[in-house]
């Protein structure tokens, strides 16, 4: 049925949904999962856009629809993916989540058509119309309707007019990081494009991160570390939190002006010595820490307010084995730095960028990853909240540029977008430059949610450091 809106550019027409089922048998299993996939911060839906360019093909024959090869190759991936397909609930016992894997199962999936062109809507490079997107994701309702709880992701392909499409999804965060979505994502388009299996053959393997597991490899009398957990629902009722008026934008940081940022931190005069000199300063760090301070200023903070910046860093090479080839779980930790506003505005950004490259290296030892598993478990098994990082004013990174979804098929990929929810204003989303414009081959796009007038004296904040 179309759906329309007064504030929408464009109407989308969806079919019935549509079980895929793997090609193939697969077994009939209970699987368990890993500590990070256990914790309750992680069971959250979360909404990704993929954006192709047009096809040709589909252009010029309007009766065909992607939707039948992306449905072909989905089945084909499930034969690899099919926990994808079954169904989450969480024990009553020790609250531990449980994913129970049987025939039959399958993946809902949705076809639909919109009424527009993909460059009217500029690929959804901007973030203009982020609002209206909502239509190219299933609902999450999608999700509900098992007698036993929920399916851990849903899909939706969307035919535009000039033969582009969109690949909508939600899925469950405590089945796969953003990393492991991609590595599932990659497999369907490789397989779209014809490939006998894909290159990446999945591993489930989520005993390998647990406390017992990761433990065993700690050495014994290494300093007890201290990993603060993010309490996101005691965040988000923090007074301190902006909850009215909220808007969500994508900033476009060009390669010149991340240069010409960590030229700027090389040149600062606080960089006395020649170990500092010679930093290696990366994309993240400098960006974290630009962005950390202009949304403070922007939102005018008590001076003697403590704000966190958390940064997730990955642990798949890290940690002690190696996490195998094609692990597609939950595999990261929290990074986090703690200023009050007053010193955030007015440390040295040679010295935020250290303080983060400090916290980034610790969140990577073993010793304190352990720790921060220990902690998760024992939050679930005692049902206590987490340790509150610090009354909720904080900002959350995550870094999307890297997730590999590089597989040029139908049109080529030109845009991936998070569809956070304006409810979690903390979420700071890194993503790739988008392929849809020219020129920008090297720059990043922030995505960030802020009140309407804190985002105007945001975007001031960075472009007097770029444009001084």
């Amino acid at each position: 049925m179309p759906r329309n809106d007064n504030s929408c550019p464009f109407v989308v027409e969806k079919s019935e949904v549509v079980l895929v089922k793997p090609s193939k048998p697969t077994p009939d299993v209970t699987l368990s999962l890993s500590t990070i996939d256990n914790d309750p911060n992680n069971e959250v839906i979360l909404d990704i856009l993929c954006v192709f360019s047009p096809n040709p093909y589909v252009r010029d024959h309007t009766n065909y629809h992607p939707a039948s090869f992306i449905q072909l190759a989905l089945s084909n991936a499930l034969v690899y993916y099919y926990p994808l397909a079954g169904k989450l609930h969480r024990r009553t016992s020790d609250q531990t989540l449980q994913l129970d894997c049987t025939q039959g199962d399958g993946v809902p999936l949705i076809k639909a058509t919109a009424s527009c062109t993909l460059s009217s809507l500029n690929y959804l490079e901007s973030g203009n119309h982020l609002e209206a997107t909502y239509q190219l994701v299933p609902s999450h309702d999608t999700l509900k309707g098992c007698n036993l709880g929920y399916r851990p992701l849903a899909l939706q392909i969307t035919k535009f007019t000039c033969g582009g499409m969109t690949i909508g999804s939600v899925h469950s965060h405590t089945v796969c990081d953003g990393i492991g979505m991609a590595q599932f994502s990659q497999a369907i388009l490789e397989l779209a494009a014809g490939r006998a299996q894909p290159t990446v053959i999945p591993v489930w393997d989520r005993h390998m991160i647990t406390s017992n597991q990761i433990s065993t490899l700690c050495k014994l009398g290494n300093d007890k570390k201290d990993p603060k957990l993010v309490d996101v629902e005691k965040a988000c009722s923090s007074p301190d939190t902006p909850t009215e008026d909220m808007v969500r934008e994508i900033l476009n940081i060009t390669s010149e002006d991340i240069t010409k940022l960590k030229n700027i931190i090389i040149e600062d005069e606080n960089l006395t010595n020649e170990k500092e000199k010679n930093m290696k300063i990366t994309t993240v760090e400098v960006l974290a820490a630009y962005v950390w301070r202009a949304r403070c200023r922007a939102m005018k903070l008590n001076p003697d307010t403590i704000t966190d910046l958390v940064i997730s860093v990955s642990i798949r090479s890290s940690i002690e084995p190696p996490l195998p080839e094609g692990y597609y779980g939950n595999a990261f930790t929290h990074a986090s730095v703690a200023l009050t506003a007053k010193e955030l505005s007015k440390t040295p950004m040679s010295r935020l960028v250290r303080l983060i490259k400090d916290a980034k290296r610790a969140a990577l030892d073993n010793g304190y990853v352990c720790e921060q598993l220990r902690e998760m478990e024992n939050t679930m098994k005692l049902k206590l909240a987490s340790k509150e990082i610090h009354g909720g004013v904080f900002m959350m990174l995550t870094d999307w540029r890297h997730l590999g979804l590089d597989q040029d098929v139908w049109g080529g990929l030109v845009n991936i977008i998070p569809l956070v929810p304006l409810t979690l204003p903390f979420l700071c989303v890194l993503l790739p430059a988008s392929k849809a414009v020219p020129g920008k081959s090297g720059g990043v796009r922030v995505l960030t949610t802020l009140p309407r007038d804190a985002m105007a004296k945001f975007k001031e904040e960075i472009d007097a450091v770029l444009h001084p």
